[in-house]
């Protein structure tokens, strides 16, 4: 597959991109909420924005100027199997736990205030978009915060960087790293790094096993969905 401009004009576009579509969420965010005091709807639309211009957009956009073929770029022309997606659906649900439990563990470690009150500010951020527990909430809840999330996320990480590092002549391994480190670090969350850094190989790995970004999209969703279901059952 041939593809245009260089690498780093490659990386370059991708983040300039990224850095618009965050300038224009903030500014229909703060647009929102000189319109309404509907936080809960001013919340989710801002979500899903962000999750369309922030990552979805870019990705899209830098695809199809880097090639013809930009569904070949992204991963997406095929959809695995179903023995190793589901393989890779049971890695997930294996890794879940692990995942909580190193979370916990780094949440013990001695955080400067300024980390914990980032930290409080972003679980306070996922509780007021679930709103009040009822049916369709949680419905809501789940179609933004797991289906369009893991979708979006996948597919600007897995589908859009890690491919373009595979561009370079780099190994398959430090490409799924780096940009596992990308991915966590651009959550802005460094309690939950290290737990976010596995998470991401696990979906960069997914994809390239598989050769398809629709696996490490199922397996985002499905652990999302799990994260999920955990808060809505502790609160």
């Amino acid at each position: 597959m041939k593809l245009s401009l260089s690498f780093s004009q490659r990386i370059i576009l991708l983040f300039a991109l990224f850095v618009l579509g965050a300038m224009l969420t903030g500014g229909i965010q703060m647009l929102l909420g000189a319109l309404s005091d509907n936080r809960l709807a001013v919340t989710r639309i801002t979500v899903v924005c962000q999750d369309l211009l922030v990552f979805v957009l870019p990705a899209l956009i830098t695809a199809l100027l880097l090639t013809r073929l930009p569904a070949d770029l992204l991963g997406l022309r095929s959809f695995p199997r179903l023995r190793p997606m589901l393989g890779w659906l049971g890695a997930t649900l294996v890794a879940q736990p692990v995942v909580e439990g190193l979370n916990y563990l780094c949440q013990q470690l001695p955080w400067p205030d300024a980390v914990l009150q980032l930290e409080a500010a972003a679980n306070e951020s996922i509780v007021a978009l679930l709103g009040a527990p009822t049916a369709m909430n949680i419905i809501i809840s789940l179609l933004i915060l797991s289906l369009l999330t893991g979708l979006s996320e996948e597919l600007f990480f897995r589908g859009a960087l890690q491919n373009i590092f595979r561009t370079r002549p780099m190994s398959t391994h430090l490409a799924v790293w780096l940009t596992a480190i990308i991915f966590s670090l651009m959550h802005f969350q460094p309690v939950g790094f290290i737990p976010r850094l596995l998470l991401g190989a696990l979906f960069g790995y997914a994809a390239v096993r598989t050769n398809s970004t629709w696996t490490a999209v199922c397996c985002h969703i499905l652990n999302n969905a799990l994260a999920l279901s955990q808060l809505l059952i502790s609160n």
